[in-house]
């Protein structure tokens, strides 16, 4: 072993001692190592292209040789990068992006044209007989080895979705609770939403173990099937805003044609959507779904005629106290009032007409 040989052996070493460190720690100190690691990188290409492209090795070999060990020096960074967790660093992405992948890049490419120009220069140099056809077969492997790990999960999610199968999604390499950006523990959940939406099938969502995750997948089963049962029917507990609260304003058409239907088989989902559609704070949807609402309290089942009053009572009471009265006894007590099964609404109504508001008592300290 030359001198040349010893130096980068010894910086190699200290390089990968820096890629565990560079992996477990997000600081600043972190970025200093980023830095570190690119010149020493860097340094180890150029020493070793250097002496490769004097040796008695064809052009072909010496350029495929610099770009064999441009690439896993460099690549390596940006795999121990993704296989820690920097995200106290790394406000969304940004770190990742805008730094850390463009200036790994940029050395890398700067030291493969290095290589590319020193092969050209001494395709005829001949200055000692060495063959790193084996060399280059290990850079090789271990090159491809790091790339199969790196996009492992990404393999396994696509596959998922293209054949249908969430089974496949238990095979991503995400432990639970790992941090790390290449094995973080949110790649099966979201693996599993995506084949659920892909194949439309809400049975699937049902299985997701983390929130996030299991509400979009409900929500665009639930928009792409145009089915606002999906919803409601789904597994309790959840929170239905954030379940199917957007979904639900992706199908106002659909939920409008129904509500204009008293008659319609899924009407009772259909009213429960309108809160959601902002049928109480939004003047619009108050003036497109409130009429709908009125007339299925004239029109519909005894059961959907009471889950309408329920909206209308809330509805009225987004109001002053009079203004409600007033809507109570303008708008809704005039659809009632000739309903006798709906007797107990009417006097609900009428207790709440009748009903005062107190004013504060007041009462006089004697001071001496």
């Amino acid at each position: 072993m030359d001198k040349i040989e010893l130096t980068a052996s010894i910086f190699g070493i200290i390089f990968f001692l820096a890629l565990i460190i560079y992996s477990a720690t997000s600081s600043g100190f972190t970025m200093f190592l980023h830095l570190f690691l690119l010149i020493l990188g860097f340094t180890i290409s150029i020493l070793i292209i250097n002496k490769i492209t004097k040796s008695s090795n064809s052009l072909k070999s010496k350029i495929y040789f610099s770009f064999a060990l441009s690439s896993l020096i460099f690549f390596s960074i940006i795999f121990f990068w993704f296989l820690g967790n920097h995200s106290s660093i790394d406000d969304k992405g940004l770190t990742t992006v805008l730094i850390i992948i463009p200036s790994t890049i940029f050395f890398g490419v700067v030291s493969f044209i290095i290589g590319i120009t020193l092969s050209i220069k001494r395709k005829i140099r001949k200055d000692f007989d060495y063959s790193f056809k084996l060399f280059s077969s290990i850079l090789t492997i271990i090159s491809i080895i790091l790339l199969s790990v790196f996009f492992f999960n990404s393999i396994i999610s696509k596959s998922a979705v293209v054949l249908g199968s969430e089974g496949l999604c238990y095979m991503t390499l995400s432990p639970p609770n790992s941090g790390s950006y290449m094995f973080n523990a949110d790649f099966e959940p979201s693996c599993v939403s995506k084949v659920g939406i892909a194949k439309n099938d809400e049975t699937i969502c049902k299985n997701i173990r983390e929130d996030s995750h299991k509400n979009r997948c409900y929500h665009w089963v639930t928009v792409n099937k145009k089915d606002i049962k999906i919803c409601f029917n789904s597994p309790q507990p959840f929170d239905m805003s954030v379940r199917c609260g957007t979904a639900f304003s992706k199908l106002e058409n659909e939920i409008y044609n129904i509500l204009s239907n008293p008659s319609h088989p899924d009407i009772t989902y259909a009213i429960k959507t309108t809160p959601y559609l902002g049928v109480y704070y939004d003047e619009s949807a108050e003036n497109k779904f409130i009429p709908l609402i009125k007339n299925i309290v004239t029109q519909g089942s005894l059961e959907d005629k009471k889950e309408a009053l329920e909206i209308l009572f809330t509805w009225a009471g987004q109001n002053s106290f009079e203004e409600e009265k007033e809507v109570l006894r303008e708008e809704i007590l005039p659809l009632i009032e000739n309903q006798p099964e709906l007797q107990e609404y009417v006097d609900k109504i009428n207790a709440r007409l009748s009903a005062v508001v107190l004013e504060p008592s007041t009462s006089t300290i004697k001071t001496e």
